[in-house]
């Protein structure tokens, strides 16, 4: 109320809440992760979109995962979500398009959260002090500058777009 309608919103929620093989994924394991990393993303999207709207201009970035792309045989669901913030993604903005409303997907690779960075092997020298490495997978940064940028005037004939973000370890 005190700022008015949101100029951007940026949909980052999501996470691994079951890993399992999939006949063994329960009922409401499935809706969960589908409501943390679908549900959530089209909601929030929604209510922004009404000022946004009104306002006739907004900047939705949504973050996905690479998950959403390629197979993910451990945790089918969170790619199966993931990939639907994709088609999400697009199916908005050629909505929105109309009230000059951007929105964008961001799809990274494994990242270097604190979530991921206490299992991933750190490499040290002789002494046991951490070598930096390039197998590292990208740090959070890299993703937040993208989706600064995807925010920014600079970007405004964009929407309706996946940008990944692949570590370097990935394949191409």
């Amino acid at each position: 109320e005190s700022f008015g309608a949101a100029d951007i919103m940026v949909n980052n929620a999501g996470g691994v809440m079951f890993m399992k093989p999939p006949e063994k994924l329960k009922p409401e394991e499935w809706d969960a992760t589908i409501a943390l990393n679908l549900s959530s993303v089209f909601f929030c999207s929604q209510a922004v979109s009404r000022g946004m709207i009104e306002k006739k201009g907004g900047k939705i970035v949504n973050i996905s995962s690479v998950a959403g792309i390629r197979m993910s045989p451990a945790f089918i669901q969170s790619g199966a979500a993931k990939a639907g913030v994709i088609n999400l993604t697009k199916s908005l903005a050629s909505c929105w398009g109309p009230y000059n409303i951007n929105v964008n997907c961001i799809a990274p690779g494994l990242t270097a959260t604190e979530g991921v960075t206490h299992w991933l092997p750190r490499k040290t020298d002789e002494d046991g002090n951490a070598v930096p490495s390039l197998q590292l997978p990208p740090e959070p940064e890299h993703v937040a500058r993208l989706a600064i940028f995807r925010a920014s005037e600079a970007s405004s004939n964009i929407s309706g777009e996946l940008f990944p973000i692949r570590s370097l370890t990935e394949p191409a």
